[in-house]
């Protein structure tokens, strides 16, 4: 299709609904944020005559690294190219917001913790660009927050609220989708009752992690807020905070076989406090993933079916999540996404997710074959976590066996 131009307007059909509009309209400048109203093809060429790269959605949000002719050049799904600039509207930048006692605010430059709230007072640390720190309190214009076991305060000018929840964002950036995310350098606590504070001797975010759960250390993170020794920025059970050295290890010392509880024995247990003794670990999976007892076996044999199949292990995200662990989902993750508090499968251990990857997902091919076989070996996946209702999981099933 062509592009007909003149010294004021432009028609452009150039979307892909082949809607038309003025390029008039628009002027976007070059490395400014801009979002598509239409669904917008991405060309190799500032010419309709391009080569199609790709297809944008409307309101996808872009950066523009250069214009040309009524054309802006951007990069979507890995590739760079050209979009008509008539289809694109810059996005307005949000005025900064004033730093308020709780918020968690992330250093945009390297800054000096002062003792008191005014430049002339006495350097405590050095904070690194992009740490992330709760503030205390606030005063004329500088924010107290605490680093590396110190108290201290910076310019809030220098601090960009990340969050107005203490313990969110820094955490859980993003909705609970793993309690990997990627990491893989494994440790697993070696004390029945393991903490995972906020900060560095900070408030406790989870005191009941139990032994032989495994630990994921963030060491990017951990520098970003600042390492101190003794203390390691790990996640666990979905969950992110830092935890004390001591009371992590290398190997997993759990019993990877079923041992001789029933299931009913398990459900007579509160809720997230399952006696470590009713508990053990998958033997096939990495992780040693911490499951009920009772469970286990039938776990082992969906396993068995599921490698026939598929040629791998089944692969298992979380299982048994304590009462605490539980209680802090809830308020992170809201009813849609985080059972309530006591009344969670996980909680007894008789329950498992599966990652969420395509291959797991509804139209996956592993979920598909989960749905449909997996009741055989007294595992089911609920009507209520079915696509479309609010509360749908593809990636959760319950154990149902005796």
């Amino acid at each position: 299709m062509g592009a007909f131009l003149n010294p004021v307007y432009a028609q452009v059909l150039e979307p892909a609904t082949g809607q038309i509009q003025m390029a008039g309209a628009a002027r976007v400048a070059t490395a400014k944020t801009v979002h598509t109203t239409a669904n917008l093809n991405l060309r190799s060429r500032p010419s309709p005559a391009g080569k199609k790269l790709a297809l944008i959605p409307k309101n996808t949000r872009l950066t523009v690294t250069s214009t040309k002719s009524g054309w802006s050049q951007v990069r979507y799904a890995g590739k760079t190219g050209w979009s008509s600039s008539a289809y694109l509207r810059a996005v307005p930048k949000a005025s900064p917001k004033a730093v308020k006692r709780g918020d968690l605010g992330k250093t945009t430059a390297e800054l000096w913790l002062r003792q008191q709230a005014n430049t002339g007072s006495k350097a405590l640390v050095t904070l690194p660009k992009n740490g992330i720190y709760t503030v205390k309190k606030t005063s004329k214009g500088f924010s107290q927050i605490a680093s590396r076991g110190e108290t201290g305060w910076v310019q809030s000018k220098y601090l960009k609220i990340v969050a107005k929840k203490p313990g969110r964002e820094i955490y859980i950036d993003k909705k609970y989708t793993s309690n990997r995310d990627g990491l893989t350098d494994r440790f697993w606590t070696k004390v029945s009752t393991g903490k995972l504070h906020e900060s560095v001797n900070g408030k406790v975010r989870i005191g009941d992690i139990p032994r032989n759960s495994v630990v994921y250390r963030n060491l990017l993170m951990e520098k970003t807020a600042g390492s101190v020794k003794g203390w390691m920025f790990v996640q666990t059970q979905g969950m992110s905070g830092w935890m004390k050295t001591n009371q992590l290890a290398r190997k997993s010392t759990a019993t990877t076989k079923p041992v001789n509880y029933s299931a009913r024995t398990v459900l007579a247990q509160k809720n997230g406090k399952v006696a470590q003794k009713m508990l053990a670990a998958i033997g096939w999976d990495k992780e040693k993933t911490l499951i009920a007892a009772p469970a286990l076996k039938d776990l082992n044999r969906l396993n068995a079916a599921f490698k026939k199949k598929f040629g791998r292990n089944l692969d298992v995200d979380l299982a048994y999540r304590t009462r605490a662990t539980q209680d802090a989902y809830w308020v992170d993750l809201g009813p849609y996404i985080a059972a309530r508090p006591g009344t969670s499968n996980h909680g007894w251990g008789t329950a498992i997710d599966t990652p969420e990857t395509y291959h797991y997902s509804f139209r996956g091919k592993y979920h598909k074959w989960l749905k449909m076989n997996s009741k055989k070996y007294n595992w089911v996946h609920r009507k209520i976590l079915e696509e479309g209702s609010p509360y749908a999981e593809a990636w959760h099933f319950d154990y149902v066996g005796k």
